[in-house]
Order: structure tokens, then C-alpha cells, then sequence
């Protein structure tokens, strides 16, 4: 697969060179928490959702999106790319970056771009199910620094844009569990301690029915990988933005101390059989001459584990956030600027662990 000299192409080359700013790993209680997020769902007054607009309707969504970037300086650095431009492993490799949805990546509308600063702190996708859905990913646990972020950002587009609001339901959205709000919160959590405690389902499980998900690495409609989880409110309506968070920080707080009490009941009674399969997770990945994503993920996180428990003190986090993400199917292909099958992608996967890991 050659690289075209077009816009979109070279703005994706320049992604794929770079390290996404969540993957540092140096935020707080980062021995736990992966990254958190914030996304606000907005669309713009007088112009019909996404799935009821025509493409004209839709186009004007995407202008009002370039001018915004083009006329107001606090998005100065800010660079669009039109999906309709890119090719499906492009697109892929968005997704695996966590720059954009699987619905942006899926849904046929035309017209579809997403905004993104350099450092991908911030980004916003454009006629996705909503006109706009603004993201902001940080590491570590950063609920009330995400929000004061994203808030900021979503008034200067307030400034350029009228949102379709109601005083009585709040935002309009596209879904009406967006409505109100539109604001969905949430943490990444790396959970092996309770795992290995196999008390991961009942804590979960009570999660669940406090309106509050528990969703895989990608979101919504993916697996649970490498025992990270995503934790994340459902219902954006009748509460405050500052209450969603409130409640998302208590819930993700009960996890944390959980969490830590497994780690502590597991070096108290079972560290040699722990420490012998994160080491033995690090011999397959040093030495593997083949290796498939799931099985990748899962070492992967065996030797965060590690890091976490002092074993590894010269690997850190942000070594093993971005080989989460360059070990992914598209992202590997990008690498070698190459379409490759999957027996070439398992090759190609483990050298690259291994060049990080040494």
C-alpha cells in the first residue's frame, strides 16, 4: 500500500508518527487508571440530525466546522480530515487511535470529518449521530481537569455556532440518552487484581444498575481485552454536568480501592504464581516470533501488571499505551506503509513489541 500525496493522507502519516498525548500514562493514580474522557453531544440549531438531514444539510454542518477552525484563533493549530477522503485502513486506524468512533467509521453519511488538535487531547467528529461530538482524552484520572478542558472549548464553539437547546430537555441529540447534558464520562481502568480475585463480575454487575456502563477498550460494542475496562455514565438527562462527574468519580474511586486491596491479598498469598506469569507473560513477548492481537493484549497486560508491582522499573506506561494501540491490524499496516494478511500482521507484531520492550 503506497502513501498518496493527498492532504488527508499526509495528515494521517503525521498521526500514525505520532504519540497520542492520553498515552504518556503520567497522570493521577496512574497505576490504575488508564486515561479518562469526556465527550459533549451537540448539534446546531435549524439543522436536522444526521440520519433526517440530506446531503446539502449535511455539507453546511462540515462548512460551518472548516470556518470554525479557519476564523477563531483558539483553534488555530486545530487540522480537519474528511473521512470520505481516507481509505478503510485509514479509517481503521483512526478508530484503534481512539481519535474517532466505530459509528463515524460505519455510518454511510457523506460529509463526515473529524477536528483534531496535534496533541489529540481534543477532537470532534463531524456529523457522526450528532453534528458534533467533542471528545477530551487525558491520562490518568483527570475528571474535573477533562471538564474545565472540554467546557472551555465547547463555549468558544457556542461563540460561532447556536446549538439546538430546550430549556426544559437540554441539548438536542440524535439519542435521546444523550439529551440534556450530552455529556458522557469516562475512565479506563486496568482491573487484573480483581480479576485474578474473580471478583470482577459481582462489582461490574452492581455498576450496571446504578446507570452506569462497563464497556471494552474501544467503547461501546467491543470486547473487554488485557482487563482493561471502561466505565462510563448512560443517562445524560436530569443531572448536572458537575453531578454526572461527582457520581463517575465515586464509582471509579470504589473500583480503585478494590482494586488495590486485590493487589494486596494477591503479593500476600499468591505472589510467586503472579509473579511467575507476568515474567513468564515477558519471556513470549520478548522472544515470540509470531503473536496475534488478543493474545498481545492480554501479555500486555500482564507486564503493566508488572510495572504497577514494582517487578519492571525500566519499562513505563507510556511504553506499553502505545504498543496497545501500534500492535492493532491497521495501525501495524500504516507502519510498514503496507497492506499486509494476518500471518504477516502476527510477524510483523511481534517484532515490534520487542523492539519496544528492549
Amino acid at each position: 500500500m503506497e502513501i498518496m500525496s493527498n492532504k488527508e493522507a499526509l495528515l494521517i502519516r503525521e498521526l500514525r508518527d505520532t504519540t497520542s498525548g492520553w498515552t504518556k500514562g503520567d497522570g493521577p493514580l496512574n497505576h490504575i487508571v488508564v486515561s479518562t474522557r469526556l465527550r459533549l453531544a451537540r448539534n446546531i440549531q435549524d439543522i436536522p440530525f444526521p440520519f433526517k438531514a440530506n446531503p446539502n444539510q449535511l455539507e453546511q454542518v462540515l462548512k460551518k466546522s472548516e470556518n470554525l477552525i479557519k476564523n477563531n484563533s483558539f483553534f488555530q493549530d486545530f487540522k480537519l480530515i474528511k473521512i470520505d477522503d481516507l481509505t478503510d485502513l485509514d479509517i481503521q486506524f483512526l478508530v484503534e487511535k481512539r481519535l474517532i468512533s466505530l459509528s463515524l467509521a460505519q455510518l454511510g453519511y457523506p460529509y463526515r470529518a473529524f477536528i483534531y488538535k496535534p496533541d489529540e487531547i481534543i477532537s470532534i467528529m463531524v456529523n457522526e449521530e450528532d453534528h458534533f461530538r467533542i471528545q477530551c482524552l487525558l491520562p490518568g484520572f483527570q475528571l474535573e481537569k477533562v471538564w474545565e478542558i472540554i467546557d472551555c472549548y465547547d463555549d468558544q464553539i457556542m461563540k460561532e455556532i447556536e446549538y439546538s437547546f430546550n430549556e426544559n430537555e437540554g441539548f438536542l441529540t440524535c439519542c435521546p440518552t444523550n439529551a440534556g447534558t450530552g455529556l458522557r464520562a469516562s475512565v479506563m481502568l486496568h482491573l487484573p487484581g480483581l480479576f485474578y480475585k474473580n471478583k470482577l463480575n459481582d462489582l461490574l454487575s452492581s455498576i450496571s444498575k446504578t446507570g452506569y456502563a462497563v464497556r471494552g477498550f474501544y467503547g461501546e460494542g467491543t470486547d473487554f481485552q488485557g482487563n482493561l475496562f471502561q466505565v462510563s455514565n448512560q443517562v445524560t438527562m436530569g443531572l448536572k454536568e458537575n453531578e454526572i462527574i461527582k457520581k463517575l468519580e465515586m464509582i471509579s474511586r470504589l473500583l480503585i480501592d478494590e482494586e488495590e486491596r486485590a493487589r494486596e491479598e494477591l503479593m500476600l498469598h499468591s505472589r510467586q504464581r503472579i509473579e511467575d506469569q507476568i515474567l513468564r507473560a515477558y519471556g513470549i513477548l520478548t522472544n515470540a516470533r509470531i503473536i496475534s492481537t488478543l493474545e498481545a493484549i492480554d501479555l500486555l497486560s500482564k507486564i503493566r501488571f508488572g510495572i504497577e508491582l514494582g517487578i519492571f522499573t525500566k519499562i513505563g506506561y507510556d511504553t506499553i499505551n502505545r504498543l496497545m494501540l501500534i500492535i492493532q491490524s491497521a495501525y501495524i499496516q500504516l507502519l510498514k506503509n503496507k497492506k499486509m494478511n494476518e500471518n504477516e500482521r502476527d510477524i510483523a507484531r511481534a517484532k515490534i513489541i520487542q523492539e519496544l520492550l528492549d
